[in-house]
């Protein structure tokens, strides 16, 4: 095994990667995968050789849990995550890998009644305060958001966070955490979403000249928040690679 410790991320479109949370993994000295889903099962990574990683990231994506069908790729991710929780190896679910992580671990997706776009608040509560990743987030965390779909909590898992009447954060069995929105998205990220999807956003009733101001307004603590997050993560890499 590698003296460095190596986690995968799963890209599922190119325009969401780790953005603000890559720099804290690397400077922690572990060593990024990435698999990009789309890529015509090239990289796709076997699951007999899982063992090498210490950590797993799955991001956001276009695609729903609901299509699974459609996406090959997906029943491969959802092996992934099981085997993560099999091996108790660290997980991280942003946005859909939230959705994926939740079905994996046996709740129901579903369309939500009203979805979440942009700028939200979340909820952090009491259970959140001790947890060593999703304990970063403080009392309560603003998330910029992107998401038609929802889920009920899994029967073994933690409530984190919440809003609108929905799961937000939450954590299954001794390692794998979740959020349903995307602090990964930095200030350029966000920009760029309010702009190529700015007919998508028009449709949900978004202000989107409100929205670009809140963004420049959040910049700066939202990397911070991105930034302990990640942190918070990468140490329980570390320590779970230290007992490999």
């Amino acid at each position: 095994m590698s003296a460095h410790p190596k986690i995968l991320v799963i890209v599922h479109d190119i325009d969401d990667n780790l953005n603000e949370m890559a720099n804290p993994i690397a400077e922690a000295g572990i060593l990024m995968t990435t698999w990009d889903v789309q890529n015509d099962g090239d990289g796709q990574p076997a699951l007999d050789e899982l063992g090498q990683y210490s950590g797993i990231i799955s991001l956001g994506a276009h695609a729903g849990v609901l299509e699974e069908a459609e996406h090959p790729w997906m029943s491969h991710e959802r092996k992934i995550m099981a085997w993560a929780l099999d091996t108790e190896t660290p997980l991280l679910g942003l946005c859909f890998g939230s959705q994926l992580l939740a079905s994996t671990a046996g709740a129901k997706i579903y369309k939500a009644e009203v979805g979440e776009f942009a700028w939200t608040k979340v909820d952090m509560l009491p259970e959140a305060a001790s947890d060593p990743v999703l304990g970063s987030l403080g009392d309560s965390a603003d998330a910029f958001q992107f998401h038609y779909d929802t889920f009920d909590l899994p029967e073994n898992a933690v409530l984190m966070g919440e809003a609108n009447g929905m799961v937000e954060a939450f954590k299954v069995g001794s390692s794998a955490w979740a959020t349903q929105f995307h602090p990964e998205v930095g200030l350029s990220q966000q920009l760029a979403w309010l702009s190529t999807y700015s007919r998508a956003f028009a449709r949900e009733g978004i202000d989107l000249e409100e929205q670009i101001a809140k963004s420049h307004a959040l910049a700066a603590s939202y990397r911070k928040q991105a930034w302990d997050l990640s942190e918070a993560f990468a140490k329980q890499v570390l320590v779970f690679h230290a007992k490999r």
